[in-house]
């Protein structure tokens, strides 16, 4: 079998299969030329003088330019003459074309295709044709993942910055959810702060990544009932948006415990003062250390009652093991009581799950450092696609906001 192998690939021929019909894109004709200014030192030896040739370096460069209206199609020819290096012994082309990489698309083009991908959820096939029948421009699969891929690497210094903020901030979201890998499971992780987000990906939902992105971190944790975050080690704050979806879907299944509905009762004596007054004067100690009298006195007389209902025993244990972490943000100024902020964050990765179905490993990495950032301007309130044609790397240092304009009030 090996030797049939071996023999199989020394008789495959290098190149494209035969039959094979090549591509070759026409390079459209610019509208616009710019004069590029030559090198005058060598880059490789320090001090060397490059000579003068009359060799000229081009390149042309499809990009957009984002008008009032709308993107309009650009397409500029950058030209300028190639120095001479006598130890190098060859020539080299102006500093202002090799900064374009050899790139036919410019940065806004790239930032378009990008945006459509990771804010507007569209399929590649979807990409291409509005890209074909809007700037008239044919582009592959390939080269759209290509453009990802480029932009992820680019702004993996953003994502830096992203962590170093949430470290900063007073308390960090976390929750997770599942996607498929090529049809294995896998597990996103979302750490935000309601204006700074980013995303982690692993194999298992094992919260060393959780122990990973937070060591150190000084701040309060708000997560859900997930075992795993109970060994991070920092201040916690558990979610009471799950915890009263739980009791309001075991009330509805045994509506006949008066000893459960009781209980209930008590749970909401003791929580509704206090998320109204979250309403009114927003999450600030100074108005909520007042209410820790009757949180003691809700744990003496409901939570440490003995009861007969097993269903009452078990919420009595529940609220006893976390006890420390329900009530956290009396104390702590800038700390909700849910973890809606990080379940906003999924929501977006929710709905690109149901539509791609199932992701390659890669990809889902780098779409996920994308999102990180999108989930960020949107919580600002600032423009993905202005940030990713801008040269601006930091999101909080990007000064464009999203501006709507509202008609005026109709004259009656």
């Amino acid at each position: 079998m090996q030797n049939y192998r071996q023999e199989e690939k020394e008789h495959k021929k290098r190149g494209a299969r035969e039959g094979h019909i090549p591509h070759s894109r026409k390079i459209p004709s610019a509208r616009k030329t710019v004069r590029v200014p030559r090198r005058r030192k060598c880059n490789r030896h320090r001090g060397e003088i490059l000579r003068p040739t009359t060799e000229v370096a081009s390149q042309t460069v499809i990009d957009l330019v984002f008008m009032k209206n709308g993107p309009r199609k650009s397409v500029t020819k950058y030209i300028g003459t190639r120095g001479y290096c006598k130890k190098c012994e060859h020539s080299i082309a102006p500093p202002g074309i090799e900064r374009l990489g050899g790139r036919l698309f410019g940065k806004k083009f790239r930032a378009w295709a990008v945006y459509l991908r990771i804010c507007l959820r569209l399929p590649y096939s979807a990409i291409i044709q509005v890209l074909s029948e809007q700037f008239n421009e044919t582009i592959s699969e390939g080269s759209l993942v290509n453009f990802i891929n480029d932009f992820a690497v680019h702004y993996e210094q953003t994502e830096r910055l992203l962590l170093r903020r949430l470290f900063a901030s007073p308390c960090v979201y976390v929750d997770e959810t599942k996607i498929s890998i090529e049809g294995e499971d896998h597990y996103v992780w979302v750490f935000t702060n309601s204006t700074h987000t980013i995303f982690r990906l692993t194999e298992t939902r094992e919260s060393s990544v959780v122990h990973q992105t937070l060591k150190g971190f000084k701040g309060v944790m708000v997560s859900d009932f997930f075992a795993g975050y109970d060994s991070v080690e920092c201040i916690k704050q558990k979610c009471w948006s799950h915890l009263i979806r739980d009791l309001n879907d075991d009330l509805w299944r045994n509506p006949f415990d008066s000893e459960f509905e009781a209980f209930v009762l008590g749970v909401k004596n003791v929580i509704l003062p206090i998320l109204r007054t979250v309403e009114h004067f927003g999450h600030k100690s100074r108005f909520l250390k007042k209410f820790r009298n009757p949180v003691k006195q809700f744990y003496r007389e409901i939570v440490m009652k003995p009861c007969i209902s097993e269903l009452v025993g078990r919420y009595q244990k529940r609220f006893h093991r976390y006890r420390h972490s329900l009530f956290t943000f009396l104390s702590h100024d800038g700390v909700g009581w849910n973890n809606n902020a990080a379940e906003r964050a999924l929501r977006h990765l929710a709905v690109q799950r149901k539509i791609s179905g199932s992701f390659t490993e890669s990809g889902a990495r780098t779409f996920l450092v994308l999102l990180g950032i999108a989930q960020t301007c949107r919580f600002q309130g600032k423009s993905m696609l202005q940030f990713l044609s801008s040269d601006e790397k930091d999101v909080d240092k990007f000064g464009r906001k999203r501006t709507t304009k509202k008609s005026p009030a109709p004259v009656k």
